[in-house]
């Protein structure tokens, strides 16, 4: 990062030469009040020395309320003032939310003077540059209410693979016996509801396009949309080409599209932060051995080397070709075969094999070099690779555990999740003193490896599912006897590789559901 390189990053580090002189400030509004989306990324910038102002939490959407679109426009010219950037969700500020975007009801005149009144923000406040996020409407394999609308429960499967057909077609790569299976699907799924979801996905498109217009006419500085859970062949594939062609070419530096949402508002505040600053942080990436670049993970619908440059690109960085001049050396621990099994599989052992072990070292060799490392594990998809994380936190031959002598670690939910969230804190670690820096590590380790690849599986075995309680709509009293299970797994199941650190945090299930743990310091720590 420009002086902070010349100096060397460690001698930086340590004397805190990298710190700006002012804390800047930026306004921040998220997908949802959920803790990926909301507190881990205003807690990364804040530790950071960058002053994040966010809006009431009454004002964003919950797993029980939808987000309040005029309230947050307004809080958003509030506080406009002085503000060197805003990170705006789009789907808060025209549908409520990301969950609302996809079950809505509105009209389209409703959406478009939503639309609208962001983009006249610009107008007014010329010198705020406005960085928005928006998602197209995703193809999820299997989903149900609250999260899409209620048919989805019974045809989902259907829904989607009716949608990868329709993707084939229009391509015209669809085989006789793959048009002979569209046929019966279109007899089998009922007119309305086909009819509903092409009429959802024709008011996300007009959403999309309106707001690629209004970057071209300068209403945006910047506008990000991702492909919330998609598929090489999917609706959401489909529609991402259609906007593809819609863009003008000429803005198409200022406009990105790729795999992912819950990371987009860690990207964007990147972005924001380093055109504050003047920086174009080099990021260079090394991949485990197998199929590496190539690897198309779940979720997702283009390899993986492709969604870590454009995630380089919007946060306002350059993917270097040479690791030596890199400011962020990221290690991308992809599946050896390219296929990201669940994290709940059994596949996924606590030992590493020996790709894991050549990743590892040449790990360990970047870190003992003095550069500045972050790991996106993508290896399985909804939690960490177990052997890895486990060697990360052995201890070797008396040093500190190689875990926490990196810049960043991710290992949640899909793989663009993954690598936003490590390149994200990663480009932040020149402005983080060494006890944050590992403070935001200790909490991906808890939540994305103890939690989401050992003990939420286990929680859901022994607790939710012979409960016959419904993991997606828990009552509060059941929120509150998974959570006393959670914390007594956690404390007891991490302390053999964090020792005390899991009782210095508190585990909760906010949206009342064991899908996402929001992990904080206890008050007294």
């Amino acid at each position: 990062m420009g002086w902070c390189k010349g100096v060397g990053l460690s001698v930086a580090l340590l004397v805190g030469l990298c710190a700006p002189a002012a804390a800047e400030k930026l306004l921040f509004i998220p997908l949802d009040s959920r803790p990926v989306s909301l507190a881990y990324t205003v807690d990364s910038f804040r530790k950071a020395g960058v002053q994040v102002m966010t809006p009431p939490g009454e004002y964003l959407a919950n797993d029980r309320q939808t987000g309040d679109p005029v309230k947050l426009s307004q809080w958003l010219e509030q506080e406009a003032r002085g503000a060197d950037g805003a990170v705006v969700s789009l789907d808060s500020l025209i549908y409520g939310g990301l969950v609302p975007s996809r079950t809505h009801e509105l009209d389209p005149q409703v959406l478009a003077e939503r639309a609208e009144r962001l983009m006249a923000f610009k107008e007014r406040h010329p010198g705020v540059p406005v960085y928005g996020f928006a998602t197209v409407m995703r193809s999820p394999k299997w989903s149900s209410a609250p999260a899409e609308p209620a048919y989805y429960a019974q045809y989902g499967p259907q829904i989607f693979r009716w949608g990868a057909l329709r993707d084939r077609q229009e391509q015209g790569l669809l085989v006789r016996k793959e048009k002979k299976e569209l046929a019966g699907l279109e007899k089998d799924l009922p007119l309305e509801i086909r009819r509903d979801v092409l009429e959802r996905r024709k008011k996300n498109l007009f959403v999309l396009k309106g707001l690629v217009r209004g970057l071209e006419k300068g209403k945006l500085d910047y506008l990000l949309i991702g492909r919330d859970d998609s598929a090489p062949y999917s609706e959401a594939h489909r529609d991402a080409r259609e906007l593809e062609k819609f863009s003008d070419p000429a803005f198409r530096y200022k406009f990105r599209s790729f795999s992912g949402a819950d990371e987009l508002g860690m990207v964007l505040l990147n972005r924001a932060l380093n055109k504050a600053r003047g920086e174009t942080p080099l990021v260079y990436a090394y991949y485990n051995e197998g199929k590496g670049p190539a690897t198309v993970a779940s979720y997702e619908d283009s390899p993986i080397r492709t969604s870590y440059r454009q995630h380089v690109l919007a946060s306002g960085g350059y993917p270097a070709q040479w690791d030596k001049r890199a400011d962020l050396v990221l290690g991308i621990y992809t599946p050896a075969d390219g296929v990201t099994l669940g994290a709940d599989d059994p596949r996924n052992g606590e030992a590493l094999d020996e790709r894991g072990q050549r990743f590892l070292e040449k790990t360990w060799d970047y870190v003992q070099r003095g550069a500045n490392v972050g790991i996106a594990d993508v290896a399985f998809g909804n939690g960490s690779s177990r052997g890895l994380v486990r060697a990360l936190l052995e201890e070797k031959d008396g040093q500190e555990p190689l875990g926490y002598q990196l810049g960043s670690y991710a290992g949640w939910n899909t793989a663009s999740n993954s690598l936003g969230y490590a390149l994200g804190q990663g480009m932040l670690r020149p402005y983080l003193d060494p006890q944050d820096r590992q403070a935001l590590l200790t909490v991906r380790y808890l939540d994305d490896w103890l939690y989401q690849s050992r003990v939420r599986q286990e929680v859901r075995k022994e607790l939710i599912w012979p409960s016959q309680w419904p993991d997606g709509k828990l009552t509060d009293s059941q929120t509150e006897q998974a959570e006393r299970m959670v914390t007594e797994k956690m404390v007891q199941e991490g302390a053999p590789l964090l020792g005390g650190r899991p009782e210095r945090y508190r585990y909760r299930l906010p949206w009342h559901r064991t899908f996402e743990v929001e992990v904080a310091l206890r008050a007294s720590s």
